[in-house]
């Protein structure tokens, strides 16, 4: 935390509700350890965010108006590579 990756500032959880709403962000990457998704993306939502992209192994609740797109970096890797050597 408090250092940048790129242009981005690395900040710590409890500040996405104000960067949501200073930014109009409304798509969300959770790439975290499965133990930490479900709190990660309840406060993704709790701030406004309307999509979630999960690449962790949780199986994540939204509430409704919100979608949650769950995808494993392994199986997009097989699924590509399928497409590319055929």
């Amino acid at each position: 935390m408090g250092q940048s990756v790129g242009d981005v500032a690395v900040q710590h959880i409890s500040q996405i509700a104000e960067t949501v709403k200073e930014r109009d962000i409304i798509v969300g990457v959770l790439a975290v350890p499965a133990k930490a998704a479900p709190a990660a993306a309840k406060a993704l939502i709790e701030a406004g965010v309307k999509i979630i992209f999960n690449y962790s192994d949780a199986l994540l609740d939204a509430t409704p108006g919100v979608t949650v797109h769950s995808m494993s970096p392994a199986g997009e890797l097989l699924y590509a590579l399928y497409f590319y050597l055929s």
